[in-house]
């Protein structure tokens, strides 16, 4: 009897504890009823018990899949499609945002896509139309489960939320954990220091870059793709610099695929150290491909090899090839062919030694730009250094030679260090040209920079040997020489008007120095050369003069009173770059023009004197009330070099125009024309 009654106090016991789990369950687990399909079951979970008299509730949509199934991504990939949910017959809801965790790339009946596996929650946030009313959520949502085999889902979910203060329920840790595994959406918050994204198209191919610099290194890193098209999954070229901090991925599609040319893009880059979702509004640009040639290698290599030749053309190499002009009338006529096979080999050394440069410096994660070079003041004193020299040689004031050991060695077996003045003239013509832009060099300096290593070495030495055309000829076609006319009085006269283009440069780089320095400069640069020139006429205390020189030299940047204290200004009517944000202009439905431009450019020299200055081109300016903005690149500013990175460009000029109409801007040409400039006004309107 005792036992009889022992047990049924522990069935009492038992049914009163399981009730009040029961009730305590229901109190704090607010959620729907499994819906429970083939493969797969779905429900929605609260974090609260009742609204907490708020404007807005966090749910969570949790879907438990049988091992080895899996759902889909926004963006799914190859053989699937993302879960489509409607609430339209809810109450009391204004808006539902459902957040996306990050996914997961795998393979499925041979196909690539992009998901989850197991369980995934996604966090839904309702915002509410009256906090104090009762709140019914009505979800119905499809989906896909795969495996072997895909199977469609459909769920009719129900919930209803009470208002009045709540409490916490047990789903609360399950649905902030789902938030954690949120990819982040500031910057400041992750390890990377910025991300960028640009798309290119041509007849075939749209190729979607994305480039990443980070505080911590890209270890095993995904980069998952979201935009409206629904894109299939592309297997990225990936190229790291060397100590794994910054990451360019290359994603090539169909070009069939894209109905829009502008259009938002979503970026999510996933690994241990990374976890951010970057979104952006893009315009697809014309591809440098979008020729009849297929292989887009060797389009940018003949267009390397023609901005090249083009160089010879520009005016920062007038300098060089008059003292290669001199050096020819100087010679006989059987030393010209192999005075331009020096003159090439130096030529194609410098642009081996600029890819270097360059390639080092992306490695290290370093800003790199065609020109950079022009705006540290003690490359610029060596240029000055080098072209007065050159300059007084030309003018016979004395000769360079080197010791008698070497110039009877056989490469220089011409004497006179024959080997070396050739040699060194395309070198240097090489180093002039760094602040030209021509017509095609702005395409292969871009392609240069964003490509793998290899590419950026072929387009260099592609650029050198075009650079080289006109001395390749000559050594080709040997006879070419004998249509020069015989040396006479007017070679002479020739030789003088050639000096006037090197003392013609001398002041250009002099004037560029006076954004660093002041007159003082000057004035000890022409005691320093007098004094120069002086122990090498006479020869008295050359090396120790010499010597002295260079170190006083190259000592001055360390002075403080040769510094110059001038602030760079700009025009009358222009706007300084650094005290406007383009964006807020753009936004009162203003037309802005943009000039980046520095004293050292020479590209930029013409453009300022015979476009922007004409008056045409500024009645137009007035006419249209457009809000003229100049960046000066003269000196070294991050805000600039940030400005260009947006735009993929690596040198200036930089010319563009910005509209309500065309927020993302519209880039033109590097070397402008009036008939360029007015057409992009009237496209603004």
């Amino acid at each position: 009897m005792n036992k009889i009654i022992k047990n049924l106090k522990f069935v009492i016991i038992s049914v009163i504890l399981t009730c009040v789990s029961f009730y305590s369950t229901n109190i704090l687990a607010l959620s729907s009823d499994w819906v429970v399909n083939d493969k797969s079951k779905v429900r929605l979970i609260s974090s609260k018990t009742n609204s907490d008299n708020l404007d807005s509730i966090l749910l969570g949509l949790e879907y438990e899949l049988e091992p080895g199934w899996k759902t889909y991504w926004k963006s799914p990939g190859g053989g699937g499609f993302p879960q489509n949910i409607i609430w339209n017959n809810s109450e009391n809801i204004s808006q539902i945002d459902i957040e996306w965790p990050t996914p997961n790339q795998f393979e499925i009946l041979g196909l690539d896509s992009i998901g989850y596996f197991d369980e995934v929650i996604f966090p839904i946030e309702i915002k509410l139309l009256n906090k104090n009313k009762l709140t019914k959520i009505i979800l119905n949502t499809n989906y896909l489960v795969c495996k072997h085999i895909c199977i469609p889902g459909n769920a009719n979910l129900y919930l209803e939320i009470p208002p009045g203060k709540g409490e916490y329920t047990n789903f609360l840790y399950d649905i902030e954990k789902a938030k954690s595994n949120l990819p982040l959406t500031d910057l400041n918050l992750s390890a990377l220091n910025d991300v960028e994204v640009y798309a290119t198209k041509n007849s075939q191919i749209v190729e979607i870059n994305i480039t990443a610099n980070s505080q911590k290194n890209f270890i095993n890193t995904n980069i998952y793709i979201h935009t409206p098209f629904g894109l299939p999954v592309s297997n990225p070229i990936n190229e790291f610099s060397f100590n794994l901090k910054s990451i360019n991925s290359k994603f090539n599609f169909n070009n069939k695929l894209f109905s829009e040319e502008s259009f938002p893009i979503e970026i999510i880059i996933s690994d241990q150290n990374h976890n951010y979702k970057f979104l952006k509004n893009i315009t697809l640009e014309d591809s440098i491909s979008n020729t009849p040639i297929k292989d887009p290698l060797i389009y940018i290599l003949l267009i390397s090899f023609i901005g090249g030749f083009i160089l010879n053309l520009m005016p920062c190499v007038f300098p060089v090839l008059s003292i290669k002009l001199m050096s020819v009338l100087n010679n006989q006529k059987g030393a010209v062919r192999l005075s331009f096979i020096y003159t090439t080999l130096g030529i194609l050394f410098s642009f081996l030694l600029l890819a270097i440069f360059f390639l080092i410096l992306k490695q290290l994660n370093l800003s790199v730009s065609w020109g950079m070079q022009f705006q540290e003041p003690y490359f610029l004193i060596f240029i000055l250094l080098v072209l007065t020299i050159f300059t007084l040689n030309t003018l016979g004031l004395f000769e360079i030679n080197l010791p008698s050991s070497i110039k009877t060695s056989n490469i220089f077996n011409q004497g006179n260090s024959f080997f070396a003045k050739n040699f060194f003239n395309g070198f240097f013509a090489t180093l002039l040209a760094t602040p030209c832009s021509a017509p095609f060099i702005g395409t292969a300096i871009t392609a240069a920079f964003t490509q793998n290593s290899l590419t950026l070495f072929l387009i260099f030495i592609f650029m050198g040997f075009g650079m080289s055309l006109p001395y390749l000829v000559v050594v080709l076609f040997p006879r070419l020489v004998s249509f020069l006319p015989r040396p006479g009085k007017w070679t002479i006269y020739t030789k003088y008007v050639l000096s006037i283009l090197l003392i013609g440069t001398v002041f250009w780089i002099i004037n560029i120095l006076l954004n660093f320095y002041n007159l003082y400069f000057v004035l000890i640069f022409l005691i320093i050369i007098i004094l120069f020139t002086l122990s090498v006429k006479i020869n008295y205390f050359k090396n120790t003069i010499t010597i002295l020189s260079l170190l006083t030299l190259f000592s001055i940047p360390s002075l403080n009173f040769i510094k110059s204290e001038n602030v760079l200004k700009n025009d009358e009517n222009w706007i300084d770059f650094l005290e406007i944000n383009i964006a807020n202009l753009v936004e009162n439905d203003q037309v802005v023009f943009i000039d980046i431009t520095a004293d050292w450019c020479a590209t930029c020299q013409f453009n300022k004197i015979n476009v922007l200055q004409s008056k045409i081109i500024k009645e137009a300016f007035n006419k249209n009330n457009i809000v003229l903005v100049r960046a000066d690149w003269t000196r070294p500013s991050k805000e600039i070099d940030n400005f260009l990175k947006k735009y993929n460009r690596f040198g200036i000029p930089l010319n563009a125009f910005f509209s309500s109409k065309y927020p993302e801007g519209i880039l033109l040409s590097e070397i402008l024309s009036e008939k360029e400039l007015l057409n992009s006004i009237e496209k603004m309107k």
